[in-house]
């Protein structure tokens, strides 16, 4: 019983995260300037935003790179 309950706390360490960390996945999360409806066609941008869906501004980082 005493190692199930050492190896548990060692497992919820090991899973923690920081605040700051969570705070950061949270704002990934809702991002609801550009939020883009789960119907619509969508790409992500250079910066790896979701945007609405625009083949004239794809962006192609093989032609960026040189290849």
């Amino acid at each position: 019983m005493k190692y199930s309950l050492c190896v548990a706390a060692l497992i919820s360490v090991a899973f923690a995260v920081t605040h700051e960390e969570h705070q950061a996945f949270i704002r990934r999360q809702a991002n609801v300037q550009n939020s883009v409806s789960a119907n619509t066609p969508a790409m992500t941008d250079e910066n790896g935003n979701v945007v609405p869906f625009d083949a004239q501004h794809v962006y192609m980082a093989g032609q960026v790179a040189g290849l």
